[in-house]
């Protein structure tokens, strides 16, 4: 899914799927908004689509519980270029310079909408000082802001965000699939003492099914993830290798050759 495109979801059609629902629509039409949530779920449970049909309905003239499509602020968020919408994250590594630029628009009042929205999909990818610089922002939220974070899981986030966020749950480690995969073939593929030909024999049993060669990466970018909060001293490459992760996955999307994909990374990774 494109992170630049709102997708086809409409949101009672999304939101449906998940107990959270009623907390949203309440939000909208009381137009009483959560300065921050955290939507939680692993790639395909719907919550980036739900976060840009929030924000859509959000910053809609019509100030419904969802958006009607027609408006000016609506015709602009389709569009992709609606000034109170800012959309961070999906490209790798959330660098601090970004977020000091969040925190400098969001204090400016909104221009064409009531509220400003904030989404940072992937904010997994805050680095440590960026995850310093984006507390700042929630410690005192500016008025009329909403900032939406997604996430695979709220662990892999600061317990210092995540504790003042209200978390919207779309989809835990069982519902899609984490148990297929091997954690001692995960350590196998991160142990810098095997051979490469050990690594090429456990991929390939993942890479002969499109949905396991994701469940496989999405385990992956989940060690990787926990890795980082306790070994800050290996940050550079770990962040290189969670790069690497997200950049399979969309040669995935891109009907790319699972073995090639999962070889490939294999082959790039460095830790």
């Amino acid at each position: 899914m494109d992170f630049l495109t709102i997708n086809c979801y409409n949101l009672s059609q999304v939101m449906a799927k998940i107990v959270q629902d009623k907390y949203l629509k309440n939000q909208l039409r009381s137009r009483e908004f959560t300065h921050f949530m955290l939507f939680a779920g692993q790639e395909g449970t719907g919550k980036l689509g739900a976060a840009l049909d929030f924000a859509k309905a959000v910053l809609c003239a019509e100030g419904s519980d969802t958006a009607c499509s027609t408006c000016r602020n609506c015709k602009l968020i389709e569009a992709g270029n609606h000034p109170d919408l800012i959309k961070l994250g999906g490209e790798g590594a959330i660098k601090i310079a970004e977020i000091r630029d969040l925190q400098r628009n969001l204090f400016l009042k909104p221009y064409q909408a009531a509220h400003k929205v904030a989404i940072i999909k992937d904010s997994h990818f805050l680095t440590e000082e960026s995850a310093n610089a984006m507390l700042k922002i929630l410690e005192e939220p500016p008025e009329n802001s909403v900032i939406i974070m997604t996430v695979p899981d709220k662990t892999l986030l600061p317990e210092t965000i995540t504790s003042r966020s209200q978390m919207i749950n779309f989809g835990t480690k069982a519902e899609v699939g984490f148990d297929k995969i091997d954690n001692q073939e995960l350590q196998t593929i991160f142990s810098k003492s095997k051979k490469i030909f050990e690594k090429f024999a456990i991929i390939q049993r993942y890479a002969k099914d499109k949905n396991l060669a994701k469940d496989l990466l999405d385990s992956l970018e989940m060690d990787l993830r926990n890795e980082l909060l306790q070994n800050k001293d290996n940050e550079r490459n770990i962040i290189k290798a969670l790069e690497l992760v997200q950049k399979s996955r969309g040669y995935l999307r891109a009907n790319v050759s699972a073995k090639f994909v999962l070889e490939n990374l294999v082959l790039n990774m460095e830790l």
